[in-house]
């Protein structure tokens, strides 16, 4: 099997497992080790999980593990959805004619970008509000960039900024989120004081992406 088509197998393990699998088991193992899990066959049914040993043979290295551990955390997420009601939600993003794509292979490239399992674990739920609750694919395409454009400390302090607060910062409170997306430069123009120009000092105002990023990651939606 070429590497070409192992990708593809992959993507479409993927999607089968988002449009028809049982996840409920993913809740089962917690924190189990993921070695044990894997030997005792639980997760093996879930058809990503299945194709990656498959392609693999098995997971030893690092890298496998990681993005394994990170697979899980997002998968974690859906574990309670109805099977019809993720598959009509992929399928609503296959049919949306600005982003006709290869969903299990970008969910599956989105997934490996993670740094590590809480952003996949924030992935999946932009993915369950964005995607399968509202239909905003999207906007659910625009936040991942955004995500993975930060670290998750920088992630963490945007989340932890005070509701009342965080929609207007200054140029250097913004610093950190910089190319992001989070924050785009609002434009006031300059204003007339006496007989000169007087440029305001520059404030970022939260973007669409930003906004959901922080009501959906903060449970206020």
């Amino acid at each position: 099997m070429t590497k070409d088509d192992q990708i593809d197998t992959l993507a479409q393990s993927m999607e089968q497992t988002m449009e028809m699998s049982n996840l409920s088991v993913v809740g089962d193992i917690g924190e189990v080790v993921l070695d044990s899990a894997l030997e005792d066959g639980v997760l093996k049914d879930i058809p990503i999980i299945g194709a990656i040993v498959g392609a693999y043979k098995c997971i030893r290295n690092i890298d496998d593990m990681l993005f394994t551990k990170k697979l899980i955390a997002f998968l974690w997420g859906f574990k309670d959805v109805d099977p019809k009601e993720r598959e009509e939600a992929i399928e609503k993003w296959e049919e949306d004619s600005g982003y006709r794509i290869n969903v299990g292979e970008t969910l599956l490239n989105m997934i490996n970008r993670c740094d590590d399992t809480l952003k996949a674990q924030w992935l999946s739920k932009l993915f369950y509000h964005l995607v399968l609750k509202q239909g905003h694919c999207g906007l659910f395409m625009r936040a991942e960039k955004a995500l993975s454009a930060l670290s998750v400390m920088d992630v963490m302090s945007f989340l932890a900024q005070p509701k009342d607060k965080y929609e207007l910062l200054t140029l250097e409170e913004s610093e950190w989120y910089g190319n992001s997306g989070l924050y785009l430069i609002e434009d006031n123009g300059p204003q007339v004081v006496m007989e000169y120009m007087e440029f305001p000092p520059i404030k970022m105002r939260i973007s669409e992406v930003g906004r959901c990023i922080y009501s959906i990651l903060n449970d206020l939606d």
